[in-house]
């Protein structure tokens, strides 16, 4: 909005100041009984008196352009004249096509529209999550005052592209003692998402138009990812035990996205022959492995099977997890175990793509884990699923009998094998929704019916991490109604 002035000419500059707001103003850029620059500051910017400003301010006011207001300031008069006519060598707006006419955009994704939840409904679908604040310990905010009086100055930007030491030490440490992974703590990123570990390793090894496979069903927002980079998706059905390695495509395959130790979403684990035959697939088409260990938290019973990143001897698998879900919605702290030859390319392309994660976030976690804390948390979270766990599973027997579930060992969410005499896994979150139950299937609406996986439209995905127990027997109660109608 500021003017440019010319000093060699015969208008003055006062008279230029005065066209250049009364342009403004008529034009419609400097609204009706908005706040104008006061005179001094606008002085200052433009390099001209304030005495030159005073008089083409004196002048817009006394032609009902500007107003003044007593001991608040200069205002655009709210009925300015209107006598002037616009010139200018553009076309008007309404003629001009806009940019996205003449160059469209490359990308045409499916709509990822998530369903508003209405009030008083009862929401069993993955994206809910607790956000109440119960769900953030304490704690968190007590280690936020510690952690600034520890690192008054914070750190150099240049740490954060990896992770702050102590955090991937700590994380160094407590993969080895939890999952048995030895890795050095230089080759443990800090990422903020799944997102942005697809991100990086997908800059390494996947151009348009390379194959990736994908889990069918599987993190779709994973899907969404890879196809907008431009690759050909290769559908991988899924059953009770994970990924159907007698799938696997023979041809040039660039990446493959799997969750083995916990599906996503229907919540199988993968034995150990076809974690090796993963390996074995891998190693003779060229693909490397984003392994997804995100969902094995919490964990209920049983001894959890070793990652696959655990029995690779070639190097291919890009090991992820998180660390934050356990501490509430509110964090997004995940982690990338790198194969060492990739510790420097993944390093470069992430000091180009982000500045790193906050590094208040990062000091928190790592003491959190260096104390203890972290374990203790950990214990809480996994009390208080299991509960509304076992209270859902109940709650399913009680107003359905007999029922086949998936993947009630651990995680936050159980699979529901509808039996042969209910509806399709559609028609029943359709008429969920109608008696306020939100649901969702493990259909893929992007994948023509012969190309669905062995749960297809019989398959229901019920999370209760965000329901109360009370809220989660209301839920299945009022789903019995509206099945039963």
């Amino acid at each position: 909005m500021l003017p440019r002035l010319v000093r060699d000419t015969s208008m003055p500059l006062q008279d230029q100041l005065f066209e250049h707001l009364r342009k403004l103003i008529s034009a419609g850029k400097l609204k009706p009984n908005s706040r104008v620059i006061a005179t001094r500051f606008l002085a200052e910017q433009i390099g001209i008196s304030r005495t030159t400003v005073l008089l083409a301010y004196e002048k817009l006011i006394s032609e009902g352009y500007l107003e003044t207001r007593p001991a608040v300031g200069t205002f655009v008069s709210s009925s300015p004249p209107d006598n002037l006519q616009q010139t200018t060598s553009l076309p008007p707006a309404a003629e001009m096509p806009r940019q996205a006419s003449l160059h469209p955009a490359l990308l045409r994704l499916p709509s990822s529209a998530y369903p508003f939840k209405r009030a008083g409904d009862i929401d069993f679908r993955r994206a809910a999550q607790d956000v109440r604040p119960s769900a953030l310990p304490k704690i968190w905010m007590k280690e936020i005052r510690e952690a600034f009086a520890r690192n008054p100055n914070g750190f150099v930007p240049s740490q954060l592209i990896a992770g702050i030491p102590s955090l991937r030490q700590s994380v160094s440490d407590y993969l080895a003692q939890t999952r048995g992974i030895q890795a050095a703590p230089e080759q443990v990123i800090i990422v903020a998402g799944q997102r942005q570990v697809c991100s990086l390793v997908a800059h390494l090894f996947q151009r348009a138009g390379d194959r990736v496979v994908v889990e069918s069903p599987g993190n779709i927002d994973v899907s969404h990812f890879f196809q907008a980079r431009g690759a050909e998706l290769v559908h991988v059905p899924v059953d009770e035990s994970g990924l159907e390695t007698d799938h696997l495509p023979c041809e040039r395959v660039t990446l493959a996205y799997v969750s083995p130790t916990r599906q996503d979403p229907i919540g199988g684990i993968m034995p150990h022959s076809r974690r090796a035959a993963l390996i074995q697939w891998a190693r003779d088409v060229g693909a490397y492995l984003i392994e997804d260990d995100s969902g094995i938290e919490p964990h209920y019973q049983g001894i959890m099977p070793p990652p696959v990143v655990t029995i690779d001897p070639f190097g291919l698998t890009f090991y992820s997890g998180s660390l934050a879900r356990v501490l509430g919605a509110a964090l997004t702290l995940h982690y990338l175990v790198v194969p060492p030859e990739f510790i420097e390319p993944i390093l470069a392309m992430k000091s180009v793509t982000d500045g790193g994660c906050s590094w208040l976030e990062q000091v928190i976690m790592a003491d959190l884990l260096s104390r203890g804390i972290y374990d203790q948390q950990l214990r809480r979270f996994r009390k208080n699923c299991l509960e509304r766990r076992d209270c859902l599973i109940q709650a399913l027997q009680t107003h359905f009998g007999e029922v086949r579930l998936i993947g009630t060992g651990g995680g936050t969410q159980l699979t529901w094998l509808l039996p042969d005499y209910l509806r399709s896994a559609r028609a029943v979150c359709e008429v969920a929704l109608m008696h306020g139950v939100n649901i969702e299937s493990a259909v893929n609406e992007s994948l023509s019916p012969e190309r669905q996986s062995y749960f297809h439209d019989r398959a229901l995905i019920l999370s209760y991490a965000a329901l109360s127990p009370r809220e989660l027997q209301q839920g299945v109660e009022w789903l019995a109604k509206a099945i039963t109608l």
